[in-house]
């Protein structure tokens, strides 16, 4: 390959991936709502490309399970049921769990406790009016577990795992009662990995994780009855 044709692979590459994350943050942000059908045609012409890098984007955003593709109808962000939930949480409970344990037998190490207490700051500081903010500090918090726990197998699985259903978790439905739950759950845990308890700190993780998904299936349940509601007419 000349140096010419390598440079060319790595932008189309790089286009790719921009594409990639582009449709991922939509996705997470709720612009992209389950279900909803991605055109090709449409995306190559918001980024101003060919119709080969949104392909290749939406086909590796298919393996990841963020999209489903039907014949006759193309790529659709994919939909969840209280069924699929509970399925991926039980899993993520034995996974997680172990990080969470992992990560508590590690927690001497370095300087892995005092970045654990200003991800802790960061988590408590962001309250719960600020979904965005709330999300991205929840997952620099599972981000540094995995980071201690030292395996990349597992951090790989779980984050396999993780993404596709993150968006379920904290939206505009989530009752305040919920987030502040939630945040209790990750200071119990955060104690527990501190203490270097890996016991408890995989029991922390999977109660909070099972509470998780009660949740999402019970925003599932309510985000389908606002659905079903009748529009209420404009007033004249």
């Amino acid at each position: 390959m000349t140096k010419g044709s390598s440079r060319k692979a790595v932008a189309a590459e790089t286009l790719v991936e921009h594409i990639i994350h582009s449709i991922r943050e939509s996705i997470q942000n709720g612009e992209l709502a389950q279900g909803e059908r991605l055109v090709v045609a449409d995306i190559a012409h918001e980024y101003g490309v060919s119709m080969g890098p949104v392909r290749e984007a939406i086909r590796r955003l298919t393996g990841e399970g963020l999209l489903e593709f039907t014949p006759h109808r193309g790529a659709t962000v994919r939909a969840y049921n209280e069924r699929d939930v509970r399925e991926i949480f039980q899993v993520r409970e034995a996974i997680e769990g172990y990080a969470a344990r992992l990560a508590a037998e590690n927690i001497h190490r370095g300087d892995y406790a005092a970045r654990l207490l200003d991800c802790q700051k960061r988590m408590n500081d962001a309250g719960y009016r600020n979904i965005k903010l709330l999300t991205d500090t929840r997952q620099a918090f599972h981000d540094l577990l995995y980071e201690f726990a030292g395996n990349t197998a597992l951090r790989d699985a779980a984050m396999r795992l993780t993404f596709p259903v993150n968006r379920l978790l904290f939206n505009k439905l989530t009752p305040k009662e919920r987030l502040l739950a939630s945040t209790k759950e990750h200071n119990d845990i955060v104690d527990a990995v501190l203490a270097g308890d890996g016991i408890r700190a995989e029991r922390a993780m999977r109660v909070h994780l099972h509470n998780g998904a009660i949740a999402i299936c019970e925003l599932l349940e309510a985000s389908r009855a606002v659905s079903a509601s009748p529009k209420k007419k404009a007033s004249t």
